[in-house]
């Protein structure tokens, strides 16, 4: 075994290292998260030298590190759209099969990991034979603390985590490394979900029977109205007022929703309606809830339906499982999906109107062959980024003001028809099915991009390069309740609903026996005033999540 000069060994180490950055640098995004990468890099590897004082082999070890990493998370964002998270060790430990699809039908990606973890392994090996170990202890340690500043201060400069940074497909290294943070904070609270440690209340009954129907129960459709939310909302935004009565219930009225996203992460909005728990309580894992509570919830939204005779389906404008979610729909009891194959959509965008007609036409078919109550769920997307070109030019729609941005105008021109496709919807139910009752639920999971240029970004800023304080009012969006004939119950008097709450009123507008996790549900959206992460009386929802856990309703860890 050659045995390099200490010389030789730090030379090596300094070029090694410098290759390493200028991988980062063309990898890691922005300039302050390339800065704080190579500094937290660096700090990394001085750690390493300070305890095996081989400062070549230490390089060695974290790049080769850094390329199993680098693979495993391209696989990983290849198919979920998601980059690595270091929850996942954990989590997909127990699902091996999963991590398999990951790399099948992948051999080019499966020969680079094994490359790099026999570099790891068989590389180390070498390079701990080959340097010499010698006096760098104060060095590495002095390093160490500088390097630590630094990446301290580039932070600094940089901001906390991006917004949606695990939905893009660089900082796959900084995504990694910041997520061994939340991961430390979820063990240490000790599961996903942030609970108090024990509640005064007996646990909640797991085996609830939905109690038998005095009268024929009304058919449920929930739309998911991707990316709108109520321009109104911002005076320096002109509009016609012709679509205003989208945001209305059938009270007339508009009843605002908080969300816990803007812009984009639409996930993040579907699972706290279907889960009825706020996303923010799971703090850092918020943006992976659907792959991580995956067969960890027995009390959705929809299994309460399931239970209460429905029939659910999903009518999906993508490919069904692209985005690695399919485990979560179907364990929370969404049995049948109608995606883009199913549906023989074209494109990713279509006219509201092209989902809405695939699920009369499935009504119909329904109600051939069943007299089961039938939930739908409706996912749409003609208003979803991007804005820079015209959707469906052929419609001659109103428009904004010459004052708008222009693509907040291409925006109003789309929120026009959706507007004029949910009456289109409404219409046909009521010629097609006379004698049927229908609730009709929608809600805006964010607001669209174009609404953030207000407070001075841009196209080119990205949307996750935006930072919005809590209480922005592009937190804020709308939930409507509408029926065809049926006629909804009051809605509650609240100046505006957490997204948690909402599907309880979904559920108790369709007047439901719910069960008691759920009428506990609408007695803490009263005792909050509609508040769930801002709750005054917080411990009272941490004392839910841990009835929730208790009665097994939920599993966090």
């Amino acid at each position: 075994m050659v045995r390099l000069t200490h010389l030789q060994a730090a030379i090596a180490a300094g070029l090694l290292y410098a290759a390493l950055c200028v991988f980062l640098y063309f990898t890691e995004g922005l300039f302050w998260n390339t800065i704080f990468i190579m500094a937290m890099s660096g700090a990394i590897i001085a750690a390493l030298t300070f305890l095996s004082r081989r400062p070549l082999f230490s390089v060695w070890v974290y790049a080769s590190f850094v390329a199993a990493i680098s693979i495993i998370a391209e696989v990983k964002f290849e198919n979920q759209t998601f980059t690595l998270h270091a929850w996942d060790f954990i989590h997909y430990a127990r699902s091996w099969a999963s991590v398999a699809e990951w790399w099948s039908g992948r051999p080019e990606a499966v020969a680079m990991l094994a490359g790099a973890l026999a570099s790891l392994l068989l590389g180390g090996w070498i390079a701990w034979r080959a340097d010499r170990p010698f006096g760098v202890r104060p060095w590495a340690a002095a390093a160490c603390v500088a390097l630590s500043i630094g990446a301290y201060a580039a932070v600094r400069e940089r901001g906390e985590r991006m917004h949606m940074q695990f939905n893009f497909p660089d900082w796959h290294l900084t995504s990694f490394l910041v997520s061994w943070v939340e991961t430390a904070q979820t063990l240490w609270r000790g599961g996903l979900i942030d609970a108090a440690a024990t509640s005064e209340a007996p646990p909640f009954q797991q085996n609830w029977t939905c109690a038998p129907p005095v009268a024929k129960r009304p058919h449920v459709i929930m739309i998911h109205q991707e990316s709108v939310g109520p321009p109104f909302f911002f005076p320096e935004v002109t509009y016609d007022p012709g679509f205003v009565p989208l945001f209305n219930s059938f009270d007339g009225k508009l009843h605002k929703m908080n969300v816990e996203t803007f812009a984009g992460a639409s996930w993040i909005t579907e699972s706290a309606i279907l889960m009825g728990l706020s996303s923010k309580f799971f703090g850092g894992m918020k943006d992976f809830i659907q792959f991580y509570m995956a067969d960890r919830v027995k009390d959705a939204m929809p299994q309460v339906l399931e239970k209460c005779g429905y029939r659910n389906v999903m009518f999906y404008p993508y490919n069904f499982g692209v985005f690695g979610n399919r485990k979560f729909f179907e364990s929370i009891g969404i049995r049948e999906v109608f995606d883009k194959k199913a549906m023989g959509a074209q494109y990713d965008w279509d006219r509201d109107r092209f989902y809405y007609d695939h699920m009369l036409n499935e009504i119909e078919r329904h109600l051939k062959t069943s007299d089961k109550p039938l939930f739908s769920f409706v996912l749409t997307m003609s208003a979803h980024w991007p804005y820079t070109w015209t959707f469906a030019p052929e419609m001659n729609v109103p428009t904004g003001g010459p004052n708008n941005h222009p693509e907040m105008n291409e925006y109003l021109r789309r929120l026009a028809m959706v507007k004029m496709d949910l009456d289109y919807l409404k219409e046909e139910l009521g010629r097609r099915f006379p004698g049927e009752q229908f609730l009709l639920v929608q809600y805006g999971d964010h607001h669209a991009l174009p609404a953030s240029y207000l407070w001075g970004y841009t196209y080119e800023t990205g949307v996750q390069d935006m930072t919005l304080p809590e209480g922005f009012p592009l937190y804020t969006t709308y939930f409507s309740v509408d029926g065809v004939n049926y006629t909804p119950p009051r809605l509650p008097a609240l100046d505006s609903v957490d997204t948690a709450f909402v599907p309880a009123i979904f559920l108790d507008a369709a007047r439901l026996p719910l069960p008691e996790s759920w009428r506990e549900r609408l007695r803490l959206m009263q005792l909050c005033e509609g508040l769930a992460w801002q709750c005054k009386q917080r411990d009272e929802i941490l004392k839910f999540h841990r009835r929730l856990i208790d009665s097994k309703l939920i599993q966090t860890n």
